[in-house]
């Protein structure tokens, strides 16, 4: 009796101690949801470099392999990951700088592809191959049909459940030469039939959406149990749907931009532009644990507040695009940080720092040791999304909206920005006013909401709206009043940079005295190029937009120093903080005062 009364007592305590543990780590899984959305990899002990292929079939090879890599680390039944060479500048930037983050992780020498399948294979991580056709249709992918074969989406999706690599059918003499055997032969299965049958084995944080001719970011889907696919088929929408809300959509769908976007905004998820990225398994690893040092942010008290002439900002567009922070922002173009000229004007890039500070640290870091005084940062969205349209077709809409701005939030104390940027449908529709006052309410210290219109960018004509943080402060949510957009000088506040000037200085000189000054802010599309033209033609700087660069064309900074140089001295460029701080003044100067501690 006394023995039993032991084994029953040993046996509660392990029960309590089952359930404390769980407990703990449902805990731990619910304060993380609450700091960030992108899923948890962790930190290695070492890394090993594999060049990059000239072959897409030997990259899926390596992308699978890699994925396998990182979800053993996760599992604990591996130490170490692998590291893609694409000769990226701005990547190798990032491999130097992970090692001053984390100067416990080894190097462990470089290995080609085969060389990782065997090594992978003695040490049980790779189980066999998973065998693909792979899809060889020219043309562009964001404007492919659905005839193309998606073999290999259907094997990457089985590669992180059954530990398979991806072998393209050219390879598969060679993978069973290695001595590797078949698990799946994923030809002729379609990605709903993937879907459909082992959707209860799929990761439900994360949903990937990619080019079956791109071998990008396969290995965090491997890694994370990722469904993955593409196109306009049945299995995309089901996903949407079964997909846990607030998750992020790795990589980009093909076709049209708004109905992707549409699509996973109204289900609350998050597109993130992520389709070119590279090594993102080893670049988040860790990141969860990381707390580095708050940039430091713009000091109101070095506002001239006697200067009471007009004033306009100028922001970037785009910089919700992670694949372009991670990839070739900082030196891939003298178009943008790379740009000579920089530092000249004051200008603000919109940014994913929310996205990197859970996938690329080191791209934030190297931004914020590299800014110049006049460069500043606005986040971007947190994510592409549609705020007025999000949730919208979940029961807790603005629930969801709610968490997804605590966590953005968050990670912007985290990096130091105080002003959102939001891409809405329409900028004053009741939706769009509900979507800012709840993420408002979610804040204390944001400084300013930039809203602008998915089309046209200038939509909102300048028109500020007022909302309350949960201290109760006013904090504006400023329209964009102009776009520096490419052969769109027929629109009323859009156009060439000298277009742009033009309607600067009018809109100036025809606001009444009693409301100057007067301040607003433009949005420079990223991707639209023009050619310098000295002269009062408006015109004279468009140019087509077909391979801009053979023909001098520029695009990102450049124009936006060509329309500020236009401007008379009545008209100031400043920084978007400072235009937030001076139109919460004229708004309301008892409240402002009260925040700024010179007026203390």
């Amino acid at each position: 009796m006394i023995v039993l009364i032991r084994r029953q007592s040993c046996a509660a305590h392990r029960i309590v101690l089952v359930l404390a543990i769980l407990f703990s780590a449902v805990a731990a899984m619910a304060g993380q949801d609450e700091d960030r959305w992108w899923p948890v990899q962790s930190l290695p002990g070492a890394l090993v470099r594999t060049p990059i292929s000239p072959r897409d079939s030997l990259q899926m090879m390596v992308q699978s392999v890699a994925g396998l890599a990182a979800k053993a680390v996760n599992t604990g039944r591996g130490d170490e990951m692998v590291w893609v060479d694409n000769a990226n500048v701005d990547m190798e930037e990032w491999y130097a700088r992970l090692f001053v983050m984390h100067p416990e992780v080894q190097k462990r020498g470089t290995f080609g592809p085969w060389e990782l399948v065997d090594r992978y294979a003695r040490l049980d991580i790779v189980k066999g191959y998973i065998l693909y056709r792979l899809d060889k249709t020219q043309g562009d992918g964001n404007n492919a049909g659905n005839g193309l074969d998606c073999s290999v989406n259907v094997a990457t999706s089985m590669a992180g459940l059954l530990d398979g690599v991806l072998v393209d059918e050219t390879l598969e003499t060679e993978a069973q030469a290695h001595g590797l055997k078949l698990l799946l032969d994923a030809r002729g299965k379609t990605q709903q039939w993937c879907f459909q049958t082992y959707q209860g084995q799929f990761n439900r944080r994360m949903l990937c959406l990619q080019d079956p001719r791109k071998p990008h970011i396969r290995d965090l889907a491997i890694a994370q149990r990722t469904f993955t696919a593409f196109g306009h088929d049945a299995s995309i929408p089901a996903a949407m749907k079964w997909l846990e809300p607030l998750s992020p959509i790795l990589g980009c769908n093909g076709g049209d931009e708004f109905e992707n976007t549409g699509l996973s905004t109204r289900y609350g998820d998050i597109q993130t532009a992520t389709d070119w990225c590279m090594n993102l398994p080893v670049l988040m690893a860790g990141t969860e644990k990381l707390n580095r040092p708050i940039a430091k942010t713009f000091d109101p008290a070095t506002i001239d507040w006697s200067d009471q002439r007009s004033a306009v900002s100028f922001i970037d567009s785009d910089g919700d695009n992670v694949q372009w922070f991670e990839g070739n922002f900082f030196h891939g173009s003298d178009s943008y940080w790379h740009n000579p000229n920089r530092g000249k004007t004051p200008f603000s890039w919109s940014c994913c720092f929310a996205q990197l500070a859970q996938l690329c640290p080191e791209a934030v870091e190297y931004a914020m040791a590299t800014r110049t005084t006049n460069d500043s940062f606005v986040e971007w969205g947190g994510g592409y999304y549609y705020p007025d349209h999000f949730g919208l077709d979940r029961t807790n809409r603005w629930e969801l909206l709610g968490r997804q701005a605590r966590r953005t939030w968050k990670l912007m104390k985290k990096t130091g920005t105080r002003i959102i940027g939001f891409n809405v449908i329409r900028c004053d529709s009741p939706e769009a006013r509900e979507a800012y006052e709840v993420f408002a309410r979610q804040t204390d210290g944001l400084l300013a909401i930039l809203a602008f219109q998915y089309s046209p960018y200038e939509g909102g004509a300048g028109q500020t709206f007022w909302v309350k943080d949960s201290r109760g402060i006013d904090v504006p949510v400023i329209t964009a009043r102009y776009s520096i957009w490419a052969n769109s000088n027929d629109r009323e506040r859009a156009g060439t940079p000298a277009r742009i000037a033009r309607a600067i200085r009018e809109t100036v000189q025809k606001t009444p005295l009693p409301q100057r000054p007067r301040y607003d802010w433009v949005v420079a599309h990223v991707w639209s190029n023009f050619k310098k033209a000295p002269g009062a033609g408006e015109n004279a700087e468009d140019m087509p937009q077909q391979d801009p660069s053979a023909h001098g064309g520029e695009a990102g900074y450049s124009p936006v120093l060509w329309c500020a140089e236009r401007l008379p001295s009545s008209i100031r460029v400043i920084r978007p903080e400072e235009l937030a701080w001076r139109i919460r003044m004229k708004h309301n100067p008892l409240q402002t005062r009260q925040c700024l501690p010179q007026f203390r």
